[in-house]
């Protein structure tokens, strides 16, 4: 396998976002690929200063990709160009109403989606509560859509001080990946789901050569 890329600074994350396409948080089915296992251990858990998990909510910001659990049930990055792939392979050319009409949707996940569908985005606390849910219903209703592309984490929130610089850990943004790419409908009904699956495979290929094909599978889903 070829040397993969260290993270030692917010560039770097947001290139490797860039290059890759794709990048888990957690250790991932290709080993060595994951911001865990790329982030040099200064800034894994910096003592002083920002590191790779301040670091999320610029690179959503700079690169115009999205965040979400996206790799088995795991959070990490996926590029702008590479999310409407991902998406036509994900959802299996259905929309979210003919989900519903076909019983694949929990009430809870409905719930969700409609309040998005709304709001346009809310935190995690918000939605939580606008949803009335129990924490473990909530996450793993969001844990199924972020999967299946319905839903995404479009930023981080942060507390600010007096001062209004940000301080404390972020707060997770949900968002409709429609209301960030208004296109994207459109990009999605581009691709038939097996020719995504095939594009996908084809761009980790090209990338990860020496990986075999049932690895490369694991990381799109």
């Amino acid at each position: 396998m070829r040397k993969l890329p260290r993270i030692r600074n917010e560039k770097d994350m947001e290139r490797i976002v860039g290059e890759y396409g794709f990048l888990p948080f957690f250790r991932s089915a290709i080993p060595g690929f994951s911001i865990e296992e790329m982030a040099d251990s200064s800034v894994w858990f910096p003592p002083k200063g920002e590191g790779v998990w301040e670091w999320k909510d610029p690179v959503i910001k700079n690169t115009g990709c999205i965040y979400g659990k996206f790799f088995l049930s795991r959070p990490g990055f996926v590029s702008a160009s590479l999310f409407p792939v991902l998406a036509s392979y994900r959802r299996d050319g259905y929309d979210f109403e003919g989900m519903v009409n076909d019983g694949l949707v929990t009430h809870s996940e409905r719930t969700i989606y409609s309040i998005l569908e709304e709001t346009g985005s809310e935190t995690s606390t918000y939605l939580r509560y606008k949803a009335n849910l129990s924490k473990s219903a909530f996450d793993n209703s969001n844990t199924r859509l972020q999967m299946r592309t319905f839903m995404v984490i479009s930023a981080f929130d942060y507390r600010l001080t007096k001062e209004r610089k940000p301080y404390g850990w972020g707060i997770a943004r949900y968002a409709l990946p429609e209301t960030i790419y208004p296109d994207l409908e459109e990009q999605i009904d581009s691709f038939t789901p097996e020719e995504a699956c095939h594009e996908l495979m084809r761009h980790l290929r090209t990338r990860f050569p020496d990986t075999e094909e049932p690895v490369l599978r694991h990381i799109i889903g």
